[in-house]
């Protein structure tokens, strides 16, 4: 039985996949607004997803429904999706996934996943994950990386990302870098931290920082100014509303005196973990609540008027 459903279905050059799953790998919805910007700046077309029915408790990640012109409602059901950019400035081709943790058959799924990579002959892969951590929202974002191919490791090695030595459950993302590692398919995952007071919140300088990896690890050449000046505006306001609170202010000052602490210790000891993997925790926050929802606030403030500011512009 096939669980997949190709549609266009191009000749790629040695193609990447670059691959974001959502749930319990991507924290803050990091990496998997990382995905979806590379989709809105090169609008890849679609070239195969994986049928959601066998993979999914739908209790637990529901359809959705929306009105179309005000009246009619259509439902959307969780899917997996492949696209593929033809990259012309480049001899290589990527092929971009974007979908959500499946919570059923991760073995079948996992095959349905390599059948696709197979059909379109893929050579390597990049996936994408955002992590909790007791790191604060002022340094920059701490990134790790993991795989089992020596020359991949030597890359990001060349790149300064920290190799993370983590032991513990795993996502979907850890199962297919197995599934590429017993089929000889060079991978390679790249973590970010994100703040755990910020995790109700799409943080885009996490997401900035990550395709900020990509891009140098792939030699995508992409222009990310954009992105870059939202994650300062981003920062700024987070900076704003912590001020307000001195209790989130001192916290914030003491994750920030902590990682120092744990920099001289992994100096002492270098054979100790990385910091990153030394800090990730849920440990709480004072006034985490109101830090949350006023940063919740804050950000739908934000869209509101940038959608506003939209539609005058298309009145206009």
């Amino acid at each position: 039985m096939t669980f997949i459903q190709y549609h266009n279905q191009p000749i790629l050059r040695d193609p990447i996949a670059l691959v974001a799953f959502a749930g319990w790998n991507d924290a803050a919805e990091a990496a998997t607004t990382a995905i979806k910007f590379l989709i809105e700046r090169w609008k890849p077309i679609k070239i195969a997803e994986i049928d959601s029915e066998d993979f999914f408790v739908f209790t637990e990640t529901r359809p959705t429904v929306k009105f179309v012109d005000g009246i009619q409602r259509t439902i959307t059901w969780p899917t997996n999706q492949f696209f593929a950019y033809i990259a012309t400035e480049s001899n290589r081709d990527v092929i971009l996934f974007t979908g959500s943790e499946p919570q059923l058959k991760w073995k079948t799924f996992s095959n349905s996943f390599l059948e696709v990579c197979k059909r379109f002959n893929v050579s390597e892969a990049v996936f994408l994950g955002a992590l909790l951590a007791d790191v604060p929202h002022s340094i920059e974002v701490p990134i790790s990386g993991t795989s089992s191919n020596d020359e991949v490791m030597e890359r990001l090695r060349e790149m300064d990302v920290h190799s993370s030595r983590y032991e513990g459950p795993t996502g979907m993302i850890g199962v297919l870098q197995d599934a590429f590692r017993r089929i000889q398919i060079p991978s390679a995952t790249l973590w970010a931290a994100a703040p755990h007071y910020l995790a109700a919140t799409p943080n885009i300088k996490v997401t900035s920082s990550l395709l900020t990896y990509v891009n140098t690890y792939l030699s995508f050449g992409l222009d990310l100014s954009d992105i870059h000046s939202d994650a300062i505006h981003f920062e700024e306001q987070i900076t704003t509303l912590v001020e307000r609170d001195p209790e989130a202010s001192a916290y914030v000052r003491k994750l920030v005196e902590q990682l120092a602490q744990d920099a001289e210790d992994d100096e002492d000891d270098e054979d100790e973990k990385s910091s990153l993997d030394a800090t990730i925790t849920t440990g709480p926050l004072p006034s985490a609540d109101t830090l949350i929802r006023d940063v919740e606030e804050l950000l739908r403030q934000e869209r509101k008027n940038g959608s506003s500011q939209d539609d005058g512009e298309e009145n206009e």
